[in-house]
């Protein structure tokens, strides 16, 4: 099975997915977020995908099923409360055997492994908090890179190295950089090149990833997934503002952090609206930001704002 999963909120304990990050599709659909629309194309585009499982949990996530309807391939909307108490988990418990039993419906396989694979994703995960731990020594843009590779190899051939490049800027301003899913790693490179100092992150592939407390094999496992879920950075799209600003505002304070640099896809929502949220609290801290938009052509005309951005740090 080659099954195209759009984001981190999809149980890996289930079975092998290929996290998406980026494809230059045909799909252009008014007023719809971009990565959204690269998804539809790759999925509709590439004959080397036989699956898509997503989550509900945008206005944009919402309507991908229809989109994809009629495609032949195997198409699973993954519903995501947006609670995190006692009832929240069973739901989403629910949720994760309603996964799994579809997906052996539809290859005709019996998953027995979760366990397993449950060790896995917990292993991985100390590795990356041990290596984001290290971040202000490291290159962020070789670490990007090797988590997007990570997310689009099958769980038992994930392997999280020790070491990465040094940063080529350890004295240069201090920034963090946050928002949705990076399709690619041109961005961030811009952003080293202009001699700015990435400590630290808010990516659903990077912190939001790993800070999800391990899991559990005693008890009932779905339910233990689900609390562990549950239980990571919140996001935009499902939680309460307040949350993440508490959680963001103690690392920013935490690694002196002299700026922010905030990234949106055209068109997705949840960032748009936590971004007036956000900014106010960096006022109160003194600490300026900028607001890069990304429009499906990569890293465009940013350049030139993130180095009039640099010179002002």
């Amino acid at each position: 099975m080659n099954i195209l999963s759009l984001s981190g909120s999809i149980p890996e304990q289930v079975c092998d997915t290929i996290r998406f990050f980026g494809h230059g599709g045909s799909q252009r659909i008014s007023h719809y977020c971009q990565y959204a629309a690269d998804y539809i194309s790759r999925v509709l585009e590439d004959e080397g995908v036989d699956g898509v499982v997503f989550p509900r949990s945008c206005d944009s996530s919402r309507t991908i099923g229809s989109y994809l309807e009629g495609c032949g391939k195997f198409v699973h909307q993954f519903h995501v409360p947006a609670r995190r108490d006692a009832a929240a988990a069973r739901y989403l418990a629910g949720e994760i055997r309603r996964y799994k039993e579809a997906v052996e419906g539809h290859y005709g396989t019996g998953i027995t492994d979760m366990e397993e694979r449950t060790g896995l994703v917990n292993g991985r995960n100390r590795a990356l908090g041990r290596l984001y731990a290290r971040l202000p020594e490291l290159c962020y843009g070789a670490y990007l890179d090797m988590l997007h590779g990570l997310l689009q190899r099958p769980l038992r051939g994930q392997r999280v190295p020790e070491d990465l490049p040094a940063c080529a800027c350890p004295e240069g301003p201090r920034v963090f950089v946050l928002g949705s899913t990076q399709a690619g790693t041109g961005l961030i490179r811009q952003i080293e090149e202009a001699g700015l100092h990435i400590v630290g992150d808010r990516l659903p592939e990077s912190r939001r990833l790993f800070s999800v407390p391990e899991v559990s094999t005693k008890g009932d496992l779905y339910e233990n997934i689900a609390e562990s879920l549950l239980a990571g950075l919140p996001s935009p799209s499902q939680d309460a503002f307040a949350e993440i600003l508490k959680e963001d505002r103690d690392e920013l304070v935490k690694k002196q952090v002299q700026g922010v640099i905030y990234i949106t896809q055209k068109y997705c929502e949840p960032y748009d609206y936590l971004f007036p949220a956000y900014e106010r609290m960096l006022d109160g801290l003194s600490i300026p930001v900028l607001r890069v938009t990304e429009t499906g052509g990569g890293a465009g005309n940013a350049a030139l704002a993130i180095g009039t951005f640099a010179d002002m740090l």
